[in-house]
């Protein structure tokens, strides 16, 4: 990235790429020359930061977890809703903030939803991420391998029916086998925290309105997928739902003409668009009498 900046006309020292550890980031808040700070974390990271930059006056931009909900109505198109979902929940290893995360799905179309979603992630090739044939690599970390195994096993033990899944992968890497979990309820660790990885939480909705309350129970307020034939009805329901974007017949997208962040202890301020560059402006008003 430092090289394509460097490409530019942008003046020399205009973009700077550090690499500096937790001690280096303090004293970096901490420094005069800095003015704002941004921040793309994890919940206890953004409150720390945020934390020390409000001790020093700097401006923050925050975007922090999720647990972002694809509703599912009854009168989606359930073949595309399919593919959205797995692209959604599955894409980089699930590894994405805006990934897909709770599934809920209405009542009439649940258990034909969760069929043909479980066959497109059986379908899902595992292997070497350089290989252009692979479509699910390791996760980053082992730590967060055995976090995320620990969340699935918590969730099964609160009473969720294990679909697919729900193991590590044996050999070298930190591979996580693609996991289904159904019958998941709100008071379940898979609905109550972010599963960042390839876990994929289906609950079932009455109709409607318990959809939008099952997608608004939550701590994050990130982004969301609405699915639904009827335009009318997923602009109403986008209108009420508690996050900072809403995807209606589609994926999550980061596209830099939209503008995306979060509510709740999904963060707060904006990235992207005019939003995302008045987020690092000051605004100055010049009053000027005539006589």
């Amino acid at each position: 990235m430092a090289d394509l900046f460097r490409a530019t006309d942008l003046p020399a020292g205009g973009f700077n790429l550090i690499n500096v550890d937790n001690d280096d980031v303090s004293v970096a808040i901490k420094d005069d020359r800095i003015a704002a700070v941004a921040v793309t974390g994890s919940v206890r990271a953004g409150a720390a930061i945020a934390a020390q930059a409000g001790a020093a006056l700097k401006k923050t931009v925050l975007e922090l977890g999720g647990s972002d909900p694809f509703i599912v109505l009854a009168d989606a198109d359930l073949d595309e809703a399919v593919k959205s979902a797995v692209i959604g929940r599955f894409q980089n290893t699930g590894q994405v903030c805006m990934a897909a995360k709770r599934f809920i799905v209405e009542a009439p179309i649940a258990e034909e939803f969760e069929k043909r979603f479980t066959a497109a992630v059986q379908a899902l090739t595992m292997g070497d991420p350089l290989d252009e044939n692979t479509f699910l690599g390791p996760m980053a970390r082992a730590d967060l391998r055995d976090e995320l195994d620990g969340q699935v096993k918590a969730t099964l033990r609160e009473g969720a029916r294990l679909v697919l899944g729900g193991e590590k992968v044996a050999g070298q890497g930190n591979y996580y086998a693609p996991t289904i979990l159904a019958d998941v309820t709100s008071d379940m660790t898979a609905f109550r925290q972010e599963l960042f990885g390839p876990v994929a939480a289906i609950a079932v909705a009455r109709d409607l309105q318990h959809a939008l309350e099952i997608a608004n129970d939550s701590e994050f307020g990130l982004s969301a997928t609405v699915w639904s034939g009827n335009e009318e009805i997923a602009d109403r329901l986008a209108l009420q739902l508690e996050v900072g974007a809403v995807f209606i017949n589609g994926n999550g997208a980061s596209d830099p003409r939209v503008t995306i962040g979060g509510v709740k202890k999904s963060g707060y301020g904006r990235e992207l668009s005019h939003f995302g560059v008045h987020e690092f402006c000051n605004v100055q008003t010049v009053w000027k009498n005539r006589r």
